[in-house]
């Protein structure tokens, strides 16, 4: 049977994989450099998360805890379109940061080695929806 944490981890590598395609595929199609800024951060940020959830093992996950809960209601995987604006691709970075961020909250709740890099992943997440938010406000204010 195929350890649950290790399966919680696949998921977390491969969702920051996708986001760093996302962004590295949008940066050159944005014309403000306040946001190609934001998506180089974002590139790098991902790139950096790949790395280090690479080489984490499930044991570093768990702390004390005598089971480990159920997480595959949050392995969620929010499909995109085969096209896609760049709206879109904001709006469906947004949802997969959500997905990420309930993500890393519960296994920081495991209490393991890790739990501190994935409570300040769940926050860059949420500083990321933010940063996000504001530009898919400056996209729908060009409209």
């Amino acid at each position: 049977m195929r350890n649950p944490l290790q399966t919680v981890l696949d998921f977390a590598v491969a969702r920051s994989r996708e986001a760093e395609v996302l962004f590295k595929t949008w940066a050159p199609e944005v014309e403000d450099t306040e946001t190609q800024a934001l998506l180089a951060e974002l590139v790098a940020a991902e790139r950096g998360r790949t790395e280090m959830l690479s080489r984490m093992s499930p044991e570093e996950l768990i702390g004390a805890a005598d089971e480990i809960p159920q997480m595959a209601d949050l392995l969620v995987d929010v499909k995109a379109p085969r096209r896609v604006t760049l709206e879109a691709a904001v709006e469906l970075a947004i949802r997969r940061k959500g997905v990420t961020t309930a993500l890393y909250e519960r296994v920081a709740e495991l209490g393991g080695e890790a739990c501190s890099f994935f409570r300040a992943m769940a926050d860059e997440d949420r500083r990321a929806v933010r940063a996000l938010g504001a530009v898919a406000e400056r996209l729908a204010a060009r409209r």
